[in-house]
């Protein structure tokens, strides 16, 4: 569940935080989770990666797309692989009370399409570029009668 989801309009974007705007509801697999689990999990529900933590949350992690299609180029077992041989340790990170407006930021400057929110080291939510953009329309929201339904 998103913060933005109890927003009512009107608040000042650059006041909101990244808990506030994170996704916490989020799929994550086991560095043990084998590569057939992974595929499915992700095509399943339509995700570009998914992090990997340990037993506590514990970030490890994450599993792009590239990560699970490289095994396949290279003429690899599938069935043999396990996300711990696949993951990827470069990851976008901010912490939960990271200002909404540097997260913004970040995804305009590195052009990524998910960051991490990790807070001592235990993964609490993601945010994608489309939360950020929801966030930012949530929060300056001036009423109904500014919204405008037609694009919808």
């Amino acid at each position: 569940m998103r913060g933005t989801d109890f927003m009512l309009g009107g608040r000042d974007f650059e006041t909101l935080i990244a808990a506030q705007v994170m996704e916490t509801n989020i799929s994550r697999v086991g560095g043990t989770a084998g590569w057939r689990a992974i595929a499915h999990a992700m095509t399943d529900r339509d995700i570009q990666s998914v992090p990997v933590v340990d037993e506590t949350s514990g970030l490890i992690g994450l599993i792009t797309e590239y990560d699970m299609i490289r095994p396949i180029v290279e003429g690899k077992n599938v069935d043999e692989i396990k996300a711990k041989d696949i993951l990827s340790k470069d990851m976008v990170i901010v912490t939960s009370d990271t200002p909404a407006m540097e997260v913004l930021k970040t995804f305009a400057e590195k052009r990524i399409f998910k960051i991490l929110v990790v807070d001592e080291g235990t993964l609490k939510g993601v945010i994608v570029k489309h939360d950020i953009i929801l966030a930012y329309l949530a929060a300056t929201r001036k009423g109904p009668e500014g919204f405008d339904t037609s694009i919808f």
